[in-house]
C-alpha cells in the first residue's frame, strides 16, 4: 500500500465516526489553521514523505467547505497524522561546502596560503587559518565531529535544540552546542588554546577527564608536555605566555625520587614548594572559618581555575592530615589542583591516597594512570608501563584507556625497542584506529 492509499484509508476510517452536527464555518476555519501548521512542518523536511504530505495538503486546500463537515474533518484527521509523521521523521543529515581549499577528499581540509571555510547547512561556519589542517570525521543531523590536526580554527555554531558539535585536537575535545570560539592546536609541543567569545564550551582531555567548563570571555591554555592547564581572561596576556619552568626548589617529579610503580609506598611530607597558579579573574577563596558566605568547595575552585587557594588551604590544614582524612571529592580536587599547578609532590601524595583509601572507585582507578603519566614524564618509562598496565586491567574501557595504551606503546619502544612495541601498536590500532597515537602505531608497524 503506497502513501496515497494509506492516507485515503485513514480518511475513510475518520468519516465513519464524525457527528453530523458540526458547524461548517467553524470546520472550515479549523481546517485552514491545521493546513497552515502542517505546511510549516512539511516545508522543513525533505524527501518522499515531505512531497506526499504537501500533495495531500494541496488536495485539502482545494476541497470546498461546502462539501460538508464530514469530509473536512476526515481530511483534517489525515493531515493531523501527516503532521505527526513529519514531526517524527528522522531529521536530515547536515551537509557542508568548502571554500578556499581544493579537494577535501575524505573530509580532509587543508588551508594553504589563504583561509579556508566550511559552511554547514544549518548555518554553522568554520574558518581555518592559513597553514592549518582539519578533518571532518563524522556528520549527522545534530552536528559534526571534527579533528583539528594542527593550526587554528574559528567556529560559529548555530544554536539549535539537541545540537551536538565537537572539535578534537590531540587528546583534547571541545564540546559545544551553540557558541563562537577559536581553538588552536600545536602538535609539536602538545599545546591547546581555546578562546571563547560567546556561549559556553566544555574542554575534556588528559588534564580534565570529566570536562572543564569555560564561559564567554575566558581563555584556556593546556600544555600536555608540562601537565599544565591555565584559565584566564581572553584579553589577558598571561595565558598566552609560555609557562615558567619549575624552579630548582620544586625538584624532580615524585616518579624520579619516590613513586616507581604500582607497589610504591606513599612518600612523606614534602618541603615547601612554589605556590600554584590561579586563573586571572577567578574569585579568591575565603578562609574556612572566616565571616560571610562559606568558601566554595575545592572542586568548584579547581573548575574555576583557582588552584592556588586549594593548595594553600591544604597546606594550612597539613597535607598529611588532608590526604588521610579528606573526602574523595576533596582528595581528587587536591590532586587536580596540584597537577595543574605543577606541584608534583602534592599530586603524588593525593593520587596515592586516592588509590589506598578509595580502591575500586572511578577516581581510584584513574589515579593509576595519572601516577603512570607522572613517572613517565619524569623520565621513568619502565615504571610508567607498570602503572599503565594496572589502569588498563582495572578500567579497560575507562576514559584514559586509549592514552594509557598509547603511552605504554611509546614507553615500551623506548625501553625495549620497536619490535617489543609492535604487538602493542597492533592492539592500539584495533581498539583505537583514530586515536591520538594512531600515527605512531602505524609507523611502528612499517617494515
Amino acid at each position: 500500500m503506497n502513501e496515497a492509499e494509506k492516507l485515503s484509508r485513514l480518511a475513510a476510517l475518520a468519516r465513519e465516526g464524525i457527528p453530523a452536527d458540526v458547524d461548517p464555518a467553524h470546520d472550515a476555519a479549523e481546517r485552514d489553521r491545521l493546513v497552515a501548521a502542517v505546511s510549516r512542518g512539511a516545508a522543513s523536511r525533505r524527501g518522499a514523505l515531505g512531497r506526499v504530505v504537501e500533495g495531500r495538503l494541496g488536495s485539502l486546500r482545494l476541497f470546498p467547505a461546502a462539501a460538508g463537515p464530514r469530509w473536512g474533518l476526515a481530511l483534517a484527521g489525515a493531515a493531523a497524522l501527516a503532521l505527526a509523521l513529519v514531526a517524527l521523521w528522522p531529521a536530515q543529515r547536515l551537509d557542508y561546502a568548502v571554500e578556499g581549499a581544493p579537494g577535501a577528499a575524505g573530509g580532509y581540509v587543508a588551508a594553504a596560503g589563504e583561509e579556508a571555510r566550511l559552511r554547514f547547512t544549518d548555518g554553522t561556519s568554520v574558518a581555518l587559518a592559513p597553514g592549518s589542517a582539519l578533518r571532518v570525521a563524522e556528520v549527522d543531523a545534530a552536528g559534526a565531529r571534527m579533528l583539528l590536526e594542527h593550526g587554528k580554527a574559528s567556529l560559529r555554531v548555530t544554536k539549535r535544540p539537541a545540537a551536538r558539535w565537537s572539535v578534537e585536537a590531540g587528546p583534547y575535545a571541545v564540546v559545544v552546542t551553540g557558541t563562537a570560539f577559536d581553538v588552536a592546536w600545536t602538535r609539536g609541543d602538545g599545546t591547546l588554546r581555546v578562546d571563547l567569545h560567546e556561549g559556553s564550551v566544555t574542554v575534556r582531555g588528559p588534564l580534565a577527564p570529566e570536562g572543564l567548563p569555560l564561559r564567554a570571555g575566558q581563555r584556556l591554555v593546556a600544555r600536555l608536555s608540562e601537565g599544565d592547564m591555565q584559565i584566564s581572561s581572553a584579553d589577558g596576556p598571561s595565558a598566552a605566555a609560555p609557562a615558567e619552568p619549575p624552579s630548582a626548589e620544586a625538584g624532580a617529579l615524585p616518579g624520579e625520587e619516590k613513586t616507581t610503580g604500582p607497589g610504591a609506598v606513599e612518600g612523606g611530607a614534602g618541603a615547601a614548594r612554589p605556590e600554584g597558579s590561579r586563573a586571572e579573574g577567578a574569585p579568591a577563596s575565603l578562609p574556612p572559618d572566616g565571616p560571610g558566605t562559606a568558601a566554595p568547595s575545592w572542586a568548584k575552585r579547581v573548575a574555576a581555575g583557582d588552584f592556588r587557594s586549594v593548595l594553600a588551604e591544604a597546606e594550612q590544614r597539613g597535607v598529611a592530615q588532608v590526604v588521610e582524612r579528606a573526602s574523595l571529592d576533596d582528595l581528587v580536587a587536591l590532586g587536580d589542583a596540584a597537577r595543574y599547578a605543577r606541584r608534583g609532590d602534592v599530586a603524588q601524595r593525593a593520587l596515592s591516597a586516592t588509590r589506598k583509601r578509595f580502591p575500586g572507585t572511578t577516581h581510584g582507578k584513574a589515579a593509576a594512570f595519572l601516577l603512570g603519566r607522572m613517572v613517565d614524564d619524569g623520565g621513568s618509562p619502565g615504571a610508567a608501563v607498570a602503572w599503565y598496565d594496572t589502569y588498563l586491567a582495572e578500567a579497560p574501557g575507562g576514559p584514559f584507556a586509549a592514552e594509557a595504551l598509547g603511552r605504554k606503546m611509546v614507553a615500551v619502544e623506548r625501553t625495549g625497542g620497536r619490535a617489543a612495541a609492535r604487538p602493542i601498536a597492533e592492539l592500539y590500532l584495533k581498539r583505537h584506529p583514530r586515536g591520538a597515537h594512531a600515527p605512531v602505531a602505524r609507523d611502528l608497524l612499517k617494515p
